[in-house]
């Protein structure tokens, strides 16, 4: 079968058993809490109300209104109490797109921004430079969603896994992390278009440069993936024949590293397929997470419904 193209180097979303401020906390035997309420988001970069209620935080916090009494939230105040801060009160905090699992941006947070993320759920950091917090997005708009919170096994450095309204990067780009050291060792300017991507988004990106040879080049230099985006028939054929071949997998009780191949094969045409048709991996992992929280059954009932 064909082969899928070569990839970059893999990375998955960042997970640690100490997540955020549902339950009771940490040290001493106790239970780490827990932020699994994840809120879904619209696709693409559109924006939806999230409709998860805030986290009440303690006093003090900048959550808190000038002369109102804050209900405070010992859990949170316990959580925070555990992180261990710099000598400056600090600790890196670092955003990772929850569907893609890329590397948005790097930043700091003190307790009054964790605090503030833990309750509005945007992603809110301690500027350095000015010595004050600041929301991801309060002046370009492009917010990060945040859906949990993760802290490492020393809980010196956090995670924001969240959805971001926007590109996160001043410059425009999806990341910030879109220099390659190897890149720049052998000259070549930064590409802010790339991204640090897992091999799945490096064969997404892969097939969508084929595309666009097709049209900048006239068609430029032969490829398998550059004949399966011109010709439809061709591409159907191939899936259902990958298709039936991973199931044959199964029939026949052939070993593990076939299925992977086949799965492998299958995958890859499939992605070449929602090339044409426009569709990101992105808004496939996204309808998949979606789904986590319902039943199967439910689900397929809802869509014959409508």
């Amino acid at each position: 079968m064909a082969a899928a193209p070569a990839s970059a180097p893999t990375h998955s979303p960042a997970s640690s058993s100490s997540s955020a401020c549902r339950a009771g906390i940490c040290s001493g035997g106790t239970t780490r809490p827990n932020l699994h309420s994840a809120a879904a988001s619209a696709p693409g970069w559109r924006r939806r109300r999230e409709p998860y209620p805030a986290v009440s935080v303690a006093a003090g916090s900048a959550q808190s209104a000038p002369g109102a009494v804050p209900v405070v939230d010992p859990k949170v105040d316990v959580l925070l109490d555990s992180v261990k801060w710099d000598s400056k009160g600090l600790a890196v905090a670092i955003a990772q797109n929850v569907d893609t699992g890329a590397i948005l941006m790097q930043g700091f947070a003190n307790k009054e921004a964790l605090a503030k993320t833990i309750s509005t759920r945007k992603a809110t950091f301690f500027s350095r430079s000015r010595s004050s917090l600041w929301t991801k997005g309060e002046t370009s708009m492009n917010f990060i969603n945040v859906h949990d919170i993760f802290l490492d096994c020393d809980r010196d450095s956090i995670i924001y896994l969240g959805k971001p309204d926007g590109p996160t990067c001043h410059t425009g780009a999806e990341t910030c992390y879109y220099t390659s050291v190897y890149d720049a060792l052998q000259s070549s300017k930064p590409n802010e278009g790339r991204q640090v991507v897992t091999t799945l988004y490096s064969l997404e990106d892969t097939i969508s440069r084929r595309q666009e040879e097709i049209v900048t080049e006239g068609g430029g230099k032969p490829s398998w993936t550059k004949k399966l985006l011109l010709d439809n028939q061709l591409l159907c054929s191939k899936i259902r024949e990958e298709a039936g071949e991973l199931i044959q997998t199964l029939l026949e009780n052939e070993d593990q590293s076939r299925a992977a191949s086949e799965m492998a094969d299958l995958l890859y045409h499939a992605m070449v397929l929602l090339r044409v048709k426009d569709v990101k991996m992105e808004e496939v992992l996204e309808v998949l997470r979606k789904r986590f929280s319902q039943s199967g059954i439910e689900e397929k009932a809802s869509r014959s419904k409508s």
